[in-house]
Parts: structure tokens; sequence; C-alpha cells
């Protein structure tokens, strides 16, 4: 029976692109050889800062009741989709999953520590209780067996998976050996495949999205960079050195947290993205090409707008809760940059580089002695047909020229 299935995984695995596409073809395979499972569960810990743990579960279309609908604070995000033999929902938990009560009496706790399959079987057991409380759920929709394995990387209990069948006798003693095995050897492509997903997801958040894909891909070679077309974005805290005399560090910290938290959702929603935080400073970039330079420029004085506006409201709040205001400086800038490795051999880093993002920084550090929240460069003004303030020529340090400051307001009391 495993041989069979070796044969058959063997020539089917190779084409497999995701974890989801992985989970239908598995589970088809076992349905057509009887196992009548009504449930697949498979969860597993994970690397990233908001998400501590995910699930994938699969239902046939005709058991929707056996997905848990049950709700939970640490829920981050819940996304199903549907294929040919059932839905498969995936599920992210916020950090705390692990040491809730609801996990500490699962039968995925005990295979998890114990490093040992588990199963259940409803056909024979006798008592009014059950040992664990999804079972007590599972036993009034059919369930007739419950069987969960553990998925061990580096001898270190990494990962789960259950099944659950309502097939009229359980599973007998050789279905759980062939089960078993085969679990076991599904589960390092499984892996693999989230493995992959989550690393990439990681490289999103430390790096953006562009230049998380762009690493990922493989571009990650000393002195590999590309020129582009962007409009580049300053952006840090007025008086942060004050801001920080004044505040303890918890307090600087949530007060940089506040201001990231508005900034940069908004700067991505609009097509950016962010390169480096640097301090109380933010480094984004929006690219463009020759086509649509007018219409990126535009979403950027969007963003800008959008952002000055939450910060109004936010100010708002601070003040009731007697907090120092957040105020901030933009400076804005549309040039050539180089985007891509460079470090040393050992210590590599993927960024931008060029007069233009230099430019954009003394620019930004305008914004104090010019009392403006918004500046921009010529160039910008230029490529953007909207009514701009003139500020005339500053000498800006480390820039060989005097440069044209333009400015814009942020509108903040009107809603965009």
């Amino acid at each position: 029976m495993i041989a069979k299935f070796i044969e058959w995984y063997s020539n089917e695995s190779q084409a497999v692109k995701s974890s989801a596409e992985l989970f239908d073809k598995a589970i088809g395979y076992l349905q057509r050889q009887g196992f009548q499972i009504v449930r697949v569960n498979m969860g597993t810990r994970t690397l990233h800062p908001q998400v501590e743990s995910l699930s994938y579960t699969w239902v046939p279309k005709e058991k929707k009741e056996y997905f848990d609908e049950s709700t939970t604070p640490l829920l981050h995000s819940k996304t199903t989709i549907e294929s040919e033999i059932g839905f498969l929902r995936e599920v992210r938990f916020r950090l705390g999953s692990l040491q809730t009560s609801q996990f500490a009496v699962s039968p995925v706790q005990y295979v998890m520590s114990t490093k040992k399959p588990y199963y259940f079987s409803f056909v024979d057991h006798k008592e009014k209780t059950f040992p664990y409380p999804i079972l007590d759920d599972l036993a009034p929709l059919g369930a007739t067996g419950y069987f969960a394995v553990p998925i061990l990387q580096k001898g270190t209990s990494y990962a789960f998976l259950s099944l659950v069948t309502d097939k009229p006798n359980g599973w007998s003693k050789e279905e759980l050996i062939f089960l078993d095995q085969v679990l076991k050897i599904i589960s390092l492509q499984w892996m693999a495949f989230i493995q992959s997903e989550l690393t990439e997801s990681l490289l999103s958040i430390y790096l953006g999205k562009r230049t998380g894909s762009t690493v990922y891909s493989g571009k990650i070679y000393l002195g590999e960079l590309d020129n582009i077309q962007s409009v580049i974005w300053f952006s840090d805290i007025r008086n942060y050195s004050g801001l920080s005399e004044k505040l303890s560090p918890g307090e600087v910290i949530q007060l940089l947290n506040d201001y990231f938290g508005l900034a940069i959702p908004m700067i991505e929603s609009h097509g950016g993205e962010v390169l480096k935080l640097l301090g109380d400073g933010i480094l984004a970039v929006f690219p463009y090409t020759e086509s649509n330079k007018t219409y990126v420029g535009k979403k950027v004085l969007l963003a800008v707008r959008k952002l000055g506006e939450s910060l109004f409201l936010h100010n708002q709040e601070r003040e009731k809760e007697s907090k120092l205001p957040i105020h901030h400086g933009v400076g804005l800038h549309s040039g050539e940059i180089l985007y891509g490795n460079i470090g040393s051999t050992e210590r590599l880093d993927f960024t931008v580089i060029g007069e233009a993002v230099n430019l954009t920084s003394r620019i930004a550090g305008m914004c104090g002695e010019l009392g403006k929240a918004v500046l921009a460069s010529e160039n910008l003004a230029n490529q953007i047909p909207v009514r701009w303030e003139e500020l005339g020529e500053h000498k800006l340090k480390g820039i060989g020229s005097p440069q044209k400051i333009f400015a814009i307001s942020e509108r903040v009391k009107k809603k965009y």
C-alpha cells in the first residue's frame, strides 16, 4: 500500500507549486483509497513578527460544519479558497496563540510535546466525557476517528498534522500505520513550501515587498545594481532629540511605533516601498516609468496629505492623553537612483544610493528652518502639475549648487 503511494507521490509531487496544491492532491489520493476524511488540519510555528502560528484546515464541500468557527482575539487573518474536492482555510494567529489554555488542553500539545502520534476512536469510546475539548466538538458531527502526528525538524516538534474521519468503524491499525507513513513523507514537502512562503513573507517585512522579492529570487550579488527612476521620500520626526530627552525609553519606542504605524501603511498603500527605517526617519521610493510618472507623483502627494490628516487626528487623541504631539518633516524629490546590493562579501545591504537620495534627505532637513511639513525639489514640482509654493533657492549641505525648494500644504483639515 505504501509502495503504491510512493510511486504516485514521486510522479505527482514534482509539478506541485504550493502548499495548498499539495494539500489538495494528497487528500484527493487518500479519499480515492477510501479513507473517508472529513477534516485535515496542519499547524506550524512561524518566523513572523506579528504571526506566531498558522494553520491550514481542509474539509470536503459537503462537510463545511467541520470548520472551526470559534473566534479569538488572537486571530490575525483568515482566508478560505475552494478547490475541486473541498475548501482550504488558512488562519494566522497573533503572538500568544501557543500559550492559550485552548492549546494547552488539545491533542496537538500532546503530540508536539511527546513527539508521538495520537489516535482516538469515537467508536470504541464508552465514557460520557472526552479527554480533549476538540473531541467534544467533533463527536456530535459524526466523527469516528481522530489521528494527529507531530512534524519534526532537527529533532524538534515544529508542526503537526491531524486527520478526522467519519468512516463507520474509524481506521484500522493497518490504516493508521499507513497514514503515519504517508504524513511523514508529505510533511517534508509541506514544510518546505510553508518555510519558503514564510521566508518570502519575512523578507518582505524586513526589506520591503519589492526588495524582499528581488532578494528571494536570487539577485543577491555584491555590486549588482539597477538604475531606476523614482520619487524619493525621506521623512523624520521633528525635534526627535528634544522629545527623547523628555520621554522614557518605553515612551520613545511607543512614539516611534505610532509614527511608523501611520506612515508605513500610507506609503505602501499608495504604491511606495519603505527601504529603510533610520532611527526616527523613513526612506521610501515610488518607482515610475516615463508613461506613468505624473500618476505616481500624484499618488505620492495623496499619500503625504493623507498622512498629514492621520497625524492631525492622532495628535488630537494624544492631547486627550496628555501626550506630546508628533510632527514630521517630509522631503520629496524625483530622479535616477541606483538600487541594489552594496557592502562587503560578508555583509550586504540592499538599498538605494545616488545624489538624488542625498538631496532628498537635505530637503527634508529644511522643513524646520522653513516652517513647512512637506518640501519638494524642483524636479518633483515640474513632474506634478499642482499648485506649488516656491520658497526660493537654498544652499544645502553636501549639494554643490543652490536648489529651488517648493512646498505644498498637507491640507490636514480636508478629507480625501
